[in-house]
């Protein structure tokens, strides 16, 4: 971990070494997708720290910044053949890793991704079949752990945009000049409880984001 520690330095812990996925963690929440993607924080050795600290769809517009998005290679380069002798296929998907996933900006959080959606058919993020497959069953109480979360931020994100349009909603139906007064007031207040609950979700949003109030 010591090329994020060189890059973000925070305070030691009391034994005297910062966590790695706290670090990881930090870095994740204060540094948008494209300063990560520039700043190499998802390619390299300990890149994938900083991908687990990301949902499923920050790990999918990473994949914008791909080699593969860029170069358009042979899908076939990270497959094995039907009937090709495994130690051809060693030696061809080991050109692909170097040819393709050794300089990929984003090859952890490929990975990631794969290992989310349990992709561990081909070549992903450097990593081969087998290699996924062992990841897989080995973080598998944390994969698990990443895919609830990503479905709860997935709901609140619908909520909070739910929310918004309600309120559009109520101030265009209900705030227009044709409103009889005697309604005005019932109607403000309709909308006022609205602008409440969807500044109450982005507010839960922001502290659990880690975001102050100026942000």
């Amino acid at each position: 971990m010591n090329t994020i520690m060189a890059a973000h330095a925070l305070p030691p812990s009391p034994n005297g070494e910062p966590a790695e996925a706290g670090i990881a963690h930090f870095i994740a929440e204060a540094e948008p997708l494209d300063s990560l993607v520039t700043g190499g924080f998802l390619d390299r050795q300990d890149g994938h720290y900083v991908a687990q600290e990301l949902r499923t769809p920050q790990l999918r517009r990473a994949m914008k910044y791909s080699v593969c998005l860029a170069t358009d290679p042979d899908i076939g380069h990270f497959y094995q053949d039907d009937g090709e002798a495994d130690t051809d296929w060693r030696r061809r998907r080991a050109r692909t890793v170097r040819d393709h996933c050794s300089v990929c900006p984003v090859r952890a959080a490929c990975a990631e991704l794969a290992l989310r959606e349990g992709d561990t058919a081909g070549i992903r993020g450097g990593l081969t079949p087998e290699r996924l497959k062992r990841r897989l069953a080995e973080e598998r109480l944390r994969l698990d752990a990443a895919v609830t979360e990503d479905h709860r931020a997935a709901q609140e994100q619908q909520e909070r945009i739910a929310a918004a349009h309600e309120v559009q909603r109520l101030a265009a139906q209900y705030l227009g000049g044709s409103v009889p007064a005697d309604k005005r007031e019932k109607n403000r207040l309709a909308v006022t409880e609205a602008l409440q609950r969807r500044d109450e979700l982005v507010a839960a949003h922001r502290r659990d984001a880690g975001w102050t109030e100026a942000a």
